[in-house]
Formats: C-alpha cells, structure tokens, sequence
C-alpha cells in the first residue's frame, strides 16, 4: 500500500513537470520586442526563427507588454506540401461552395 502511494506522488511530480515545460513556448524574447516602444492595445507584429508572422497587439503580461497574436499566423512556407498559398471559399446562391486561388 505504502509503495502505491510512492508511486502516485512519483508520477504526479512527473506530470508536472512535463506540463510546466509544455507551457514554457515563448524562450524567445521577439514578442516583448515588439512592444519595447509601443503602448497597450497598439498594433504590433514579429517573426519567429522560421520567419512565420505574428501579429496581434501589445497586452499586459509579467508587468510588461508582449505582443499577443489575434490575427491568423503567417506562415513564411506552407504548412503541407502542395498547399497553396491563399484560397477562397466562395458560397454560390445556389448553395454549392467552390474553393478559388
């Protein structure tokens, strides 16, 4: 019995920490940069190392202003092969919908 309690506190420390490092994305300082000279609310933008595109605007975060993404990522190359850059879905009255590039 003793050993089953070891072991629950053992893989719930576990957990923890795999769940800390999850949330630890942002190692990169561009989206404070962003907002080094701005306000909040003000529009801002940055690239990450693969040169995808972020843009949001400046919000409070650790007592200092980051940019938070509010618009789409993008992305400096298509996410799968052969994706197209931008396509359109277009509704027709009739009801049918056709994607356009």
């Amino acid at each position: 019995m003793m050993f089953c309690k070891i072991l629950i506190i053992f893989l719930a420390g576990i957990v923890i920490n795999f769940t800390a490092f999850a949330h630890d994305s942002h190692t990169h300082s561009a989206p404070w940069q962003a907002c080094e000279t701005k306000n909040k609310a003000a529009q801002c933008s940055y690239e990450n190392g693969n040169g995808d595109l972020f843009r949001g605007s400046c919000q409070v975060f650790s007592e200092s202003l980051m940019c938070v993404r509010n618009q789409p990522i993008v992305y400096a190359k298509p996410q799968f092969k052969g994706q197209p850059k931008s396509q359109t879905l277009k509704v027709e009255s009739s009801g049918t919908a056709a994607i356009h590039h």
